[in-house]
């Protein structure tokens, strides 16, 4: 029973009860971690179950039934949380399908996996037989919904200008904008309304430069800024994985804002296609002018290398100055 939404798939955990069994599948891992902790804390705060979290591939014949079976000395029921469930072999599996079928009692399961049932045949049972959601990265226009919704569970609010750069500033991943969140909301304290410069203030520092300036530089074709504006970043501890996948972000709107303004398209669709809003959708349109026309082959090779360069401890302003001379052709 496949589960589109995550909303529903959170909304299920919540009114979860004895008997419940739940699947969740994908390789974004923040909704994933997210579901596992909502459903852990539900039965251990609220129906004040025993927790027990297992791996599919250490299953034996036998183990599910004596887990499902035994009786909880201290606790009305028994959460039951195993990962890696495409690891599960298939005497375990077969037992697993057969309590799917009869139904548990005094227990409740959440299955997870970081594959996707194509990827995998006990997912693709578990996908026509219980509640079943997969975790992929949102779309670019589900953004600004997460952000306005992680920003609820920390208690603080975001002004429209400040949901757009975080938006920018996370891409599509969730952990790096829940990070941003959490430091704004210690930061500001419950109950604020973050601004951009409250934003600013938290990403960068005061008086300091800042990733949205870093990028400006390389769309605006400007080298010699953009090698000062790496420097600056890297200095004050700025993380180059982090810079990296900003700037892939980016540049992927910036390459598909370019085929739009030559197809003669203008702001509506490329907010359409980019799920881009103010302030980023100004930006956008100002870069198809003045960024560098790359080879896509090319631009998408040296980000590759800069990866790579990153994971084999290459000087972080030498990749990063690899990767501003193969996106900029300027030298201001």
């Amino acid at each position: 029973m496949k589960i589109s939404k995550y909303s529903e798939m959170e909304r299920r955990i919540i009114k979860a009860d004895t008997g419940c069994i739940f699947a969740v599948s994908g390789p974004d891992i923040f909704q994933s971690t997210r579901l596992q902790d909502l459903m852990a804390e539900k039965f251990k705060n609220e129906l004040k179950y025993d927790i027990f979290r297992l791996v599919g591939g250490e299953l034996r014949e036998g183990d599910l039934r004596r887990y499902f079976l035994e009786n909880s000395l201290f606790a009305p029921g028994k959460l039951f949380l195993i990962s890696k469930c495409h690891n599960i072999g298939k005497a375990a599996q077969s037992e697993l399908m057969r309590f799917i079928g009869e139904g548990l009692n005094d227990c409740a399961l959440l299955l997870t996996s970081l594959k996707v049932p194509r990827e995998s045949t006990i997912l693709q049972k578990l996908e026509k037989k219980i509640p079943f959601y997969i975790c992929y990265e949102p779309f670019e226009k589900e953004i600004p919904g997460w952000a306005v919704r992680l920003a609820s569970f920390e208690n603080i609010k975001l002004s429209r200008e400040t949901v757009q750069l975080l938006a920018e500033y996370s891409g599509r991943n969730l952990g790096r904008m829940s990070d941003a969140i959490a430091k704004l909301a210690l930061y500001h304290g419950p109950g604020s309304t973050v601004d951009r410069k409250g934003l600013l203030e938290v990403l960068s520092g005061r008086n300091r430069t800042d990733i949205f300036h870093f990028g400006d530089m390389i769309f605006s074709n400007r080298r010699g800024k953009a090698l000062e504006a790496a420097w600056s970043l890297l200095r004050y501890g700025e993380d180059t994985n982090r810079l990296i996948s900003y700037l892939f972000g980016q540049w992927q709107k910036v390459v598909q804002t370019m085929e739009i303004v030559e197809g003669g398209g203008g702001k509506k669709e490329v907010a359409n296609k980019t799920g881009a809003r103010f302030p980023l959708l100004d930006k956008l349109m100002r870069y198809s002018r003045t960024a560098c026309k790359v080879d896509p082959a090319v631009a998408a090779e040296a980000f590759a290398e800069a990866d790579r360069a990153v994971k084999t401890s290459v000087d972080q302003l030498v990749l990063l100055a690899r990767l501003i001379f193969a996106l900029t052709s300027g030298q201001s």
